[in-house]
């Protein structure tokens, strides 16, 4: 009996991932919970472990290919009659669709201790039909016409039906190859011009109601200037996919005027390239972009004399034998100002601030893959050595950029050292939904007034940014300056206690 382990939901609205690495190959025997594939979400690449034992049958795509949630990642053949892919003959389009019954009587459940959601631990085969109508009741309808869009002769049953392998490619085209297809039913169309526009050929149809499920499929549609229920599907049941919105645009884009033509071959002239934003530098840019036009943002500084706490840090080595760093411990300065101050722990939201019980501290970290902020959960409960190892496990992966999907979300504040990068201040953009984000500068040596007399120390310069909706700038200067003068007199802690 084979079983699909299908691609999990990854959360947050991620709806697709890239196949990073195979750690598997066809033939292969696994166990449960083995790591058996690395893939690449927007947002963290992942090592995913498989459900079951057995003996890979099949692989969903190969190195590259972009998946979507719910489509098979994995085949495995259970028992003595587990067929490789080669030998097991393709399945026939009419009982593609039929939820399969299981041979061994054995639950649902049974399977992999793995904790995702959507992990696949359930048969995919269990999974039912929709009712005709469904929630999206003019499905039907648009669902009709897909054979036709086709010129390939696959029939409808099997180009929207996703247990059969053939598809998995299809269902992982390249927006290049969607774009050929799309381009295929209007030039089938008799007078149709080569570059009309899909608005005018029936591409995009206003009367037409598609089922879309992804809201990144929406998005994307809707920043192209129309509406994805628009669009002939060529999912299962004539769902819309990515592939069908990128496709309608490269569509649409295909008039475009002599000017912008005359200005593209000018900078291909001199050099210039485009590079187009994908996966987690996509996502990236919106969210600075939307942080920066809602927040209505504010940012103080003060230089720090942080000598003190460098020897402090000194004698704690010396009388524990153990090692912590500088961020460690004014990441404990921190938590113990957001204590303090819990307003600047807080997410605005609407007509009311959340202030949180919880001090999720995230640490912005420059990875190979770009900018990330993993979260150090519930530090407001962790002494110094324990928040030492957490910071150090964040510090470890930084240096590859893989994170679990965890560790990526539900911040509540962020300390950013851009120090390492040898420059003292900044004015970043604050990591919504948070409220606050203190930025540690480079410790340098500056001539500083030290008891009476000009000494030199060692300086660093802090700057403080925060959601001027959420608190005024009497609050953001006290924990502020509870927090730098606890690193130029680090005793002021026990006053605290």
């Amino acid at each position: 009996m084979n079983r699909e382990f299908i691609l999990p939901d990854l959360g947050e609205g991620l709806v697709e991932a890239t196949i990073v690495d195979w750690k598997v190959a066809v033939g292969d025997e696994v166990h449960i919970d083995q790591l058996v594939v690395e893939v690449e979400s927007a947002k963290s690449i992942v090592e995913l472990p498989v459900p079951y034992a057995g003996t890979v049958v099949s692989l969903g795509g190969a190195v590259g290919d972009t998946l979507n949630a719910g489509q098979v990642l994995l085949t495995v053949g259970v028992g003595a009659d587990a067929q490789l892919e080669s030998d097991v003959p393709a399945p026939a389009p009419a009982q593609a669709t039929e939820p399969a019954e299981r041979a061994d009587g054995t639950a649902v459940n049974a399977g992999s201790g793995a904790v995702l959601i959507g992990y696949g631990t359930n048969d995919s085969e269990a999974r039912l039909k929709r009712p005709e109508g469904g929630r999206f009741k003019r499905r039907s309808k648009c669902a009709e016409p897909v054979a036709e869009s086709y010129e390939t002769g696959a029939s409808t049953a099997s180009a929207a039906n996703p247990a059969n392998p053939a598809n998995h490619a299809t269902a992982a085209a390249s927006p290049a190859t969607a774009s050929a297809r799309v381009a295929a039913a209007p030039a089938a169309s008799a007078g149709s011009a080569a570059t009309a526009n899909p608005a005018t050929t029936g591409q995009l149809d206003e009367s037409r109601n598609s089922p879309v499920m992804s809201p990144l499929v929406r998005r994307e549609a809707k920043e192209a200037g129309f509406d994805a229920r628009h669009l002939q599907g060529t999912g299962p049941n004539g769902l819309v996919l990515r592939d069908d919105v990128r496709a309608a645009i490269a569509q649409l884009q295909t008039d475009v005027p002599a000017t912008v033509e005359l200005a593209a071959q000018n900078a291909a002239d001199f050099g210039d390239r485009r590079v187009p934003l994908s996966g987690m530098r996509a996502v990236t840019a919106k969210h600075m972009a939307s942080s920066h036009a809602e927040v209505p943002k504010a940012t103080i500084w003060l230089d720090v004399d942080v000598t003190p706490l460098i020897e402090l840090r000194r004698s704690l080595q010396q009388a524990t034998g153990e090692k912590f760093s500088i961020t460690t411990l004014i990441a404990r300065l921190v938590v113990a100002g957001l204590r303090k101050h819990p307003r600047l722990n807080s997410s605005f939201d609407g007509d009311a601030v959340i202030e949180h019980g919880r001090i999720n501290l995230g640490l912005a970290a420059q990875t190979p893959r770009g900018l990330v902020v993993p979260v150090v959960h519930h530090t407001e409960s962790m002494n110094l050595r324990q928040l030492r190892d957490a910071v150090g496990e964040v510090v470890a992966a930084a240096s590859e950029g893989k994170f679990p999907p965890d560790r990526l979300r539900g911040g509540t504040f962020t300390l950013n050292n851009y120090g390492g990068f040898g420059v003292d201040g900044a004015s970043p953009i604050i990591n919504q939904p948070e409220a606050a984000m203190l930025g540690i500068g480079r410790i340098k040596d500056r001539p500083w007034a030290y008891q009476g007399e000009i000494a030199l120390r060692k300086v660093a310069t802090f700057s403080f940014v925060f959601d001027h909706r959420v608190c005024d700038g009497e609050a953001a200067s006290q924990f502020l300056t509870f927090v730098t003068d606890r690193i130029e007199q680090p005793e002021l802690l026990y006053a605290d206690l």
